[in-house]
Parts: C-alpha cells; sequence; structure tokens
C-alpha cells in the first residue's frame, strides 16, 4: 500500500480547474486548524493532511505486522551503527 501512495510533497503537474460547493462553515474551521487563508491554500494542505495521516497509518500498520521488530533484538543497535 505505501508504495501506491503519492509522495506528500510531490503535486506533479496535473491540476484541474473545477467548481464544486463548499461548506463555508467547515471551510472556515479548517482554516483555523491549518492556518491557511485562500479556499485553495486550504484545500491542498487538507489534501497533504490526509495524505500524511494516511502515511502514518500505513508506518503504524507496518509496525503492527512486525517489520521493525529487528529492532527491539539485544543485538540491533551494534549491527545499525557499529
Amino acid at each position: 500500500m505505501i508504495a501506491s501512495r503519492l509522495d506528500i510533497n510531490n503535486w506533479g503537474d496535473q491540476m484541474a480547474k473545477t467548481s464544486v460547493d463548499i461548506d463555508m462553515d467547515k471551510l472556515d474551521k479548517v482554516r483555523g486548524i491549518l492556518g491557511t487563508e485562500s479556499i485553495r491554500e486550504t484545500i491542498n494542505a487538507a489534501f497533504r493532511e490526509v495524505i500524511r495521516i494516511a502515511a502514518v497509518r500505513d508506518l503504524v500498520a507496518l509496525g503492527e505486522d512486525g517489520a521493525f521488530g529487528f529492532l527491539l533484538e539485544p543485538a540491533a543497535k551494534e549491527r545499525m551503527w557499529g
């Protein structure tokens, strides 16, 4: 799943101009949370945040599946740092 996620900073050149109905109360709340000003900035910041959260969930899932278990082994520090 991680390999299929877009890089959080890689927006590419594919932008689409579109028209959508936006709940302005929710937009204002999100602006306050993200510290953004314009609608465009708020939407892009919200997209980045959702992508970031998904990446964190993927990392947690990897940990729960034991992907980092080797770090708990007594010799792990020595193997990694010499």
